[in-house]
């Protein structure tokens, strides 16, 4: 099963975070985009757009999604970018449910940026 079509599992407590092998796998699953960042500890990438009005409505479907899958990223706003950050908060690392949020953002993106 694909990670976009897989749910974020809630989070009772710590929940061991994955290795830096699994992390590697997971992320290769991912657009090329996606970076571990702070030590491997959490993942990031930067999303251009024409204009602030493209990222801000990419940044409120991201919320969206984030919603639906009770797993909230940081989201930072600029003119011409959104850029998200993912880690799970609960054990200050990586889990899957981090991967799959991101490639249900990647999915997102590929919906949101085709031409109209």
């Amino acid at each position: 099963m694909d990670l976009k079509d897989k749910k974020c599992l809630p989070c009772s407590g710590y929940v061991p975070p994955l290795s830096l092998e699994e992390k590697r796998e997971k992320l290769a699953l991912l657009s090329a985009e996606w970076q571990l960042t702070q030590g491997d500890t959490r993942m990031a990438r930067e999303f251009k757009f024409k204009n602030f009005k493209k990222a801000l409505a990419f940044a409120n479907e991201v919320g969206r999604i984030a919603e639906e899958e009770k797993h909230h990223p940081e989201i930072h706003l600029g003119w011409g970018h959104c850029d998200i950050e993912i880690w799970t908060h609960a054990n200050n690392n990586l889990v899957e449910n981090d991967f799959i949020l991101a490639a249900k953002i990647d999915e997102a993106f590929a919906t949101f940026s085709k031409p109209t």
